[in-house]
Order: structure tokens, then C-alpha cells, then sequence
């Protein structure tokens, strides 16, 4: 008995040792950069990310920003003739930035997979939801980029990819996770991630930390300056006005 035990621990061990998938390599990313200055010139960024996933699997990169509730107003006629707002509308829980990056494999509706937006729905009814993705990709802050993995040759029973994912101008301050799905008919048999940080600096550094150590300050000069500014349209358009 006992020999044909370690007959069975040897043969398990040489199976192990000769499929490299079960070797240990792991899937696995690395980006750069991991710090991405806000300034007054930012126009947004290109994050280069690289890695491997088992063999096999497609590589999905997402990057998402930290889960907020959202509230929007819901527009609607009234006794069916004046537009106002009808309703107060919540999404709870969904990421105030969700990027998408793919290899760009065809028949992948990634708004409305599981790893995608779908993933973040909730209990959100579907119109809603679908109003509250179109309102987000406006501003830049949920995107899906087909075609933006490649893969080299594999290697020891892992596939290294390299990919390229735009962050928006519109990116604020804050902490986002990027991370690297390895996905096989639809599932995820693989994940690793790793932290992203923005951080404003220059003007819009100096401007945050003066509204938030002298927010009255602040907020009376918002006004001043806004006063000040509709004074100058209104000359300006009045002077126009009297040329002609």
C-alpha cells in the first residue's frame, strides 16, 4: 500500500512539474505610469500596461474609480404639457470611472456584458441604466477601447499582452484600480491588479487646497470673480451693440 502511494505522489508530481499552467506562473500586470499629474495643460493620458494570462484566455483590462451613489433628476411633462422634473432618481454603488480595454475579439457587446458595464447595474432598471451610461460616456468617464491588447507568443504555458488605455481629461484626483481579467468562454479564471493615483498639481493643486483650508474665503471670491465677469460680457456685448 504504501508503495503504490508513493507510486501516485511521484506520478502527481511529475504531471504537475511537466504542464507549465499549473507551474505557478500566475496572470499578472504591471502599468505605467502609476502616478498621473492633474495640471492646467492635462489633456488626458496614455497608460501602458503589460503582463501575461494563462494560455488560452483573452485579456480584459478594466480600470474603475471608487463606487459612488448617483443622483439625477428625471425629466418628464406635467399633466402632459409642461417639461419639468418629475422624479428623483438614485444609482447606488456604480464607479465614478469605468474603462474598458479589449483585444477587440468580434460578438462581444462589452456595454452590456457581465464584465462590463452590465457588472455594475445592480437592480437598476434597464432604461435608466442604459441613460446613465450614455450620460457617463459623454463626459469621457466610461469607455470601452476595442483592439487595444496584443498578445505575444506564449511561453511556458502563459500569453504576455500589452495594452494602451486612455484616461480622460476630465480624470479627477483619487485612487483607481486597474486590473487584468483572464477570461475563458465568458468567465474569469484569472485576476491581478494594481493601484493607479492621480494627483493635481500646479494651479489646480494650489486652487484645491485654498478652497479646502479657506473654503468662506473661497466661495465669497467665486462670487466676486463671477460678478465681476458677467460685468465685463455685458459691456462688452453693449459696446458691440452700439458700434452697430
Amino acid at each position: 500500500m504504501r508503495k503504490f502511494t508513493a507510486t501516485c505522489v511521484a506520478f502527481v508530481a511529475i504531471l504537475l512539474l511537466s504542464c507549465p499552467a499549473f507551474a505557478g506562473a500566475q496572470t499578472s500586470l504591471t502599468i505605467r505610469p502609476n502616478l498621473v499629474g492633474i495640471g492646467t495643460s492635462f489633456n488626458g493620458a496614455q497608460l501602458a500596461i503589460n503582463g501575461q494570462v494563462p494560455e488560452g484566455t483573452s485579456a480584459v483590462i478594466r480600470l474603475l474609480g471608487e463606487p459612488q451613489n448617483r443622483h439625477f433628476k428625471q425629466k418628464g411633462k406635467a399633466l402632459g404639457v409642461l417639461w419639468m422634473n418629475l422624479n428623483s432618481i438614485e444609482i447606488t454603488n456604480v464607479p465614478d470611472v469605468f474603462l474598458v480595454g479589449t483585444d477587440g475579439t468580434p460578438g462581444i457587446n462589452w456595454e452590456h456584458s457581465d464584465l462590463g458595464f452590465l457588472s455594475v447595474k445592480g437592480e437598476t432598471d434597464d432604461l435608466i441604466f442604459d441613460e446613465f451610461i450614455k450620460l457617463m460616456e459623454q463626459d469621457g468617464f466610461y469607455e470601452i477601447e476595442d483592439g487595444v491588447v496584443a498578445y505575444q507568443d506564449a511561453e511556458n504555458g502563459m500569453r504576455p499582452f500589452a495594452a494602451s488605455l486612455s484616461i480622460p481629461s476630465a480624470m479627477h484626483q483619487g485612487v483607481y484600480e486597474v486590473e487584468v481579467l483572464a477570461v475563458r468562454d465568458g468567465k474569469i479564471v484569472g485576476r491581478a491588479s494594481q493601484e493607479l493615483h492621480t494627483k493635481l498639481t500646479g494651479v489646480p493643486a494650489m486652487l484645491s487646497k485654498f478652497a479646502f483650508d479657506h473654503s468662506l474665503v473661497y466661495g465669497i471670491a467665486a462670487v466676486i470673480i463671477a460678478i465681476l465677469a458677467g460685468l465685463i460680457m455685458s459691456m462688452l456685448f453693449k459696446e458691440r451693440g452700439g458700434v452697430h
